[in-house]
């Protein structure tokens, strides 16, 4: 059964405003402010006349202020405002924000080797990949417990006894929502297209896509 969201709409007349209530989410639209808003949007008072089945005339005279349009045509209005909000709207996936060179070691990859890599990239963390698929872990958090269990003999040791579980798949489609949550709790995230991994998302990736 397809659910239908349920809009709530008061129109103050006075004040010009229509204020929606749709599922606990609150929206106010000033009639005042169509001008500036249909402006925003590059429409044309026709364009958005016809989005919104109205006059273009009616349009003009709200924008003038020469007229209180009906409860019915300010919310047909509104609804092709919100129309066209959600078209400009655009959320960050994961594969607009990922590193496609992933940086990845080997099981049988020496900690003397991990530690070198992890100090000459700069990052803390590496993906361990057998045959391009991520088997586990490994972060810079581990390097003191390394030197102190291993000493001398961590060029002897190799990854696959020390390794944590993978870091999480996502598909390349997942929001930046989703990847902020998933980031508070892992240091990194791998990135999938159709079943091959093709990313990985940190936070310093993240940090960046949020300051573009």
């Amino acid at each position: 059964m397809k659910l239908l969201k349920i809009f709530v709409y008061l129109y103050i007349t006075d004040k010009n405003i229509l204020i929606g209530i749709c599922e606990g989410d609150f929206i106010q639209f000033e009639i005042d402010k169509l001008g500036d808003l249909r402006r925003k949007l590059n429409l044309t008072q026709k364009e958005l006349a016809a989005l919104a089945g109205v006059s273009q005339s009616l349009i003009a005279k709200i924008e003038a202020r020469k007229i209180d349009p009906a409860y019915s045509k300010v919310v047909a209005i509104f609804h092709a405002i919100e129309d066209q909000l959600n078209k400009h709207k655009h959320t960050k996936k994961a594969s607009e924000v990922m590193t496609k060179d992933i940086i990845s070691i080997k099981p049988d990859d020496k900690l003397d080797k991990v530690m070198k890599i992890m100090r000459e990239r700069a990052i803390s963390q590496l993906p361990v990949l057998k045959e391009g698929k991520p088997i586990g872990s490994v972060t810079d958090d581990e390097f003191v417990d390394w030197l102190t269990k291993y000493g001398d003999k961590i060029s002897k040791v190799s990854v696959r006894y020390v390794m944590k579980e993978s870091f999480p798949i996502i598909p390349e489609n997942s929001e930046i929502e989703v990847v902020t949550e998933m980031l508070k709790f892992y240091k990194a995230l791998l990135v999938k297209r159709d079943g091959d991994v093709v990313g990985i998302i940190t936070k310093s990736d993240l940090i960046k896509a949020m300051r573009s």
